[in-house]
């Protein structure tokens, strides 16, 4: 018997699937499904899960995205947890510093990630909200093994936490390919009181008195009144792609260059000649979508910018006319933490959550175990832009998902007239991935091979992929994953751009999807990452 290796391909299930970059984590949500919950509850209990063994990537001091679909009535929602700036902030300050500092205080914004669970957990969860944390307490408390992923951050860790010697204490032992015992008991009682109090226990009891005095000790200026549970809900983006409807967050997320990025695609497709390679292709509408998305996107609590304008079919060619020759914006690296779930009845979500850069700001709160992000790095400190640093303004963010539906069918005349129910949207993919501004690119590569290519799952995400690899320069040099033959790498260098190889596999995110068929649901994991995706 022979075989095309590798083996592994889309898991089926007739039921359901939570996936997520670790496998306690998959596990976690997978049990919470079997027992009844929602997949808002399974997405819950896994994003607790992932700030206990990841928390190089999520952790309880970062932000969380999340998208959803109910399965009744074919509605799709976008949930924003990310926080703004403290109000005292100031630009002129950090021009003074000579920048926004990527580690200490001065680069944290409020944190969202709790009060985004929270949230969800509030409009859609089935379970009580408690027992969702009897995992992640638990692998807290009692340990967990560390993942090889985990041994080599520590490494970056040691030489960016602060205070050290309280990261030394939990993480010290932590070498090689991992398996070491890793204990966070401040963590445990910081998940413990928030399974109890929910998101006011973070935000106005003594958790958040923790974080503020490790934060304003240093030199920052939080005030209670700063910190504040900033998650809410919205009205999801969308855009038509290959005959589905694609949804993301609106800003201040990125989903909006995801929704662009494909849009622009599909223009240039239509006015390609059939010679040009769909790489190229895609390469040029992400980098268009950059630039538009640096010129324009901001909080938009702040500022006048509408997203879903700049999505209509009719500013294209505009937006691609005046991309001409800019190359994009500089992809910034990051790392993140992304996990789906669909139950039984048809709900999905789609979540992502980080601290951004690899242990975010390097501030870590002795006595909750917490390390805070650094995303005061969205902002510009260009006069005048719409996402210049300003008190209270949420900054850009990198953080997206993603979720694919097709539109009904419209009624008939006598349908219509005779008051027939409109049939509801139905799911056909979620899917997401970490990688900051890589993740528009994987996510448009992704989507490309599953809807406009019907690719299976996994074939899709093991496929070599491609990122705009110069931060600094007009885009014309791509980092490839090579392959043999190296397909990939030879359209782009026919197309005139510099290949940079990234071997087998490369930073191109390490993403998870499901998909919905006749028969369940197939869910599959990034080869690239270290977790599973689990069907039931």
């Amino acid at each position: 018997m022979t075989a095309t290796f590798p083996l592994r391909g889309t898991a089926w299930g007739p039921n359901g699937c939570a996936a997520a970059d670790h496998p306690l984590a998959a596990s976690a949500g997978l049990a919470i499904l079997k027992a009844g919950g929602s997949a808002a509850d399974a997405a819950v209990a896994m994003a607790a899960v992932m700030v206990v063994v990841q928390p190089q990537f999520s952790n309880v001091g970062g932000d969380m995205f999340a998208l959803t679909f109910t399965g009744a009535s074919g509605r799709v929602e976008a949930l924003n947890s990310s926080g703004p700036a403290p109000f005292a902030a100031r630009a002129d300050d950090y021009r003074a510093l000579g920048g926004i500092p990527s580690t200490g205080p001065l680069a944290v914004t409020v944190p969202g990630c709790v009060d985004g669970w929270w949230k969800l957990h509030e409009r859609h969860g089935r379970l009580p909200w408690a027992g969702l944390f009897e995992a992640s307490i638990g692998y807290a408390a009692e340990g967990f093994p560390a993942s090889r992923g985990l041994a080599l951050a520590v490494a970056r860790g040691r030489e960016r936490i602060y205070p050290s010697a309280y990261f030394k204490e939990i993480f010290g032992l932590v070498s090689g390919e991992g398996g070491q015992r890793v204990v966070q008991p401040d963590l445990a009682a910081t998940l413990q009181a928030v399974a109890g109090g929910g998101a006011d226990a973070f935000y106005s009891g003594p958790i958040g008195g923790l974080c503020r005095e490790a934060l304003n000790g240093r030199g920052a200026s939080f005030t209670p009144g700063d910190w504040q549970a900033p998650g809410r809900w919205g009205e999801a983006l969308s855009v038509e792609f290959a005959g589905y409807r694609v949804h993301s967050q609106p800003p201040p997320s990125q989903g909006y260059a995801l929704l662009l990025a494909c849009r622009l695609y599909e223009h240039l497709l239509a006015g390609d000649d059939g010679k040009t390679p769909e790489a190229v292709l895609q390469m040029r509408a992400s980098a268009a979508a950059f630039t538009h998305r640096s010129r324009f996107a901001a909080d938009p609590d702040r500022g006048q910018f509408d997203a879903a304008s700049h999505l209509q079919p009719s500013r294209a060619g505009e937006i691609l006319a005046v991309a001409t020759g800019g190359g994009g914006a500089a992809p910034r690296d990051g790392d993140t933490t992304y996990m789906l779930a669909v139950d039984g009845d048809g709900n999905a979500v789609s979540l992502i959550q980080s601290i951004f850069q690899p242990w975010g700001s390097g501030v870590m709160v002795p006595g909750a175990g917490i390390v805070l992000n650094n995303r005061m790095c969205g902002f510009t400190l260009e006069r005048g832009h719409p996402n210049e640093l300003e008190g209270g303004r949420r900054p850009n963010h990198t953080l997206h998902c993603y979720l694919v539906t097709v539109d009904p069918p419209p009624l008939l005349p006598l349908a219509a007239k005779m008051g027939e129910p409109a049939h509801a949207a139905a799911l056909r993919v979620v899917g997401g991935t970490p990688g900051a501004d890589r993740q528009v690119q994987t996510n448009l590569q992704l989507l490309d091979r599953l809807l406009r290519h019907g690719e299976d799952p996994q074939a899709a995400l093991d496929a070599p992929r491609w990122s705009i690899g110069n931060p600094a320069g007009d885009g014309s040099a791509v980092e490839v994953e090579t392959r043999e033959p190296d397909t990939l790498g030879e359209a782009f260098r026919t197309a005139g751009h510099e290949v940079r190889p990234q071997g087998h596999f490369g930073e191109t995110g390490k993403a998870y999807v499901a998909v919905t068929g006749p028969a369940g649901i197939g869910a599959a994991a990034d080869l690239r990452g270290e977790g599973q995706a689990l069907v039931y």
